[in-house]
């Protein structure tokens, strides 16, 4: 199997053995479970990890759910986008969303594959978003997921791992930055752009590069197959636009309820057309590099953030995620997680 936060392939362990975190002195201790019940062993397997044994030996410990290899086709989604694009918010409404019943209506329940890892994400982001908290941006230098699901639904049982890695780090041309390493393993990609509402303010925006897709791309494209990842282009802080056409009849519809490849297609036309006009055609390069991709209006908080007297930056009227799910809606479709000939349609000219 590979490893999702390495990238390196290893035979994985089937003894007995499984590795507790001991909160208290924050560590993992190796504990035998041979000798136990088997509700036990399934019990502690279920919230054990196993060490990555890393053969490439270039990286720093790091441990996976010792289920994680009970599923089959494991699914890593990476985030990229430049600094300040949103992919943090983006991502902790989707994740939310996905816990609270978002995917249903495709018959898709979410549950935490990796117990701590949700809690830590929880506690990091999904509960100050919920309190109106703005969230801060993602350090540099993090090589972990942000979390691992495991969605169950018509086309099984599979482990989906959320990558959000600094803008900083996707931008940076160093060879051995790590923190962009999953980009080896990725099977599916969102591409985060920020809109920065030149429709509403009149000003026209000289074309310029994108160098956080850019990087990625040709990462990408240096790995054999890489044109057949599933690809989409979120346009972030879409609320900002909620009024201008065709932003504003996308936003209006709200989260959907039924795959359609059409209107899928749609909204990809529309989304394109608003990137050219202006004057983001980089941000496009992802659709001309994949042969699947979709393209979407998103607004993670709704509105936009405000700087309190104690110098907080929070959302006044709360966060009202729209159409977050989209993206990932379609990279369920176009990688078989969401099956059937509708969703074989999306992302397909």
């Amino acid at each position: 199997m590979r490893c999702p936060i390495c990238a390196d392939e290893f035979a994985w362990p089937d003894e007995p053995v499984v590795s507790l975190y001991d909160a208290e002195h924050a560590r993992y201790d190796l504990v035998d479970i041979s000798a136990l019940p088997a509700a036990k062993q399934a019990d502690l397997t279920r919230r054990g990890y196993r060490a990555c044994p890393n053969p490439s030996g270039d990286t720093t410990p790091h441990y996976l759910p010792a289920t994680y290899a009970d599923y089959s086709d494991p699914l890593v989604v990476g985030l990229i986008g430049a600094p300040t694009s949103g992919k943090t918010h983006l991502l902790t409404a989707m994740i939310r969303q996905a816990y609270t019943g978002g995917l249903r209506p495709y018959r898709i329940t979410a549950a935490a594959l990796d117990f701590r890892r949700h809690a830590h994400f929880r506690e990091t982001y999904i509960e100050p978003f919920e309190r109106g908290g703005a969230l801060p941006g993602t350090h540099t230098g993090i090589i972990e997921a942000a979390d691992i699901l495991l969605l169950r639904g018509p086309g099984g049982e599979r482990p989906v791992t959320f990558f959000d890695v600094a803008g900083e780090d996707l931008e940076s041309p160093e060879a051995r930055n790590r923190a962009s390493r999953f980009l080896v393993g990725a099977d599916a990609v969102i591409f985060v752009h920020a809109s920065e509402d030149p429709l509403d303010t009149k000003r026209q925006v000289a074309e310029s590069e994108n160098k956080s897709f850019d990087l990625a791309i040709e990462r990408l494209q240096g790995i054999e197959g890489a044109r057949a990842l599933p690809a989409t282009i979120a346009v972030t802080k879409a609320d900002r636009l909620r009024y201008q056409p065709p932003v504003d009849r996308w936003l209006r519809r709200g989260d959907e309820q039924v795959l359609n490849a059409e209107r899928i297609r749609a909204e990809s036309r529309d989304v394109y057309a608003y990137l050219h006009h202006v004057g983001a055609g980089a941000s496009l390069r992802p659709f001309e590099s994949f042969a699947r991709s979709t393209l979407h209006f998103v607004s993670a908080s709704g509105g936009d953030v405000v700087v309190g007297d104690d110098l907080t930056r929070r959302f006044p009227r709360g966060v009202r995620p729209v159409r977050v799910l989209e993206p990932l809606i379609s990279i369920l479709a176009m990688t078989g997680v969401i099956p059937g000939s509708e969703a074989e349609m999306v992302g397909r000219p």
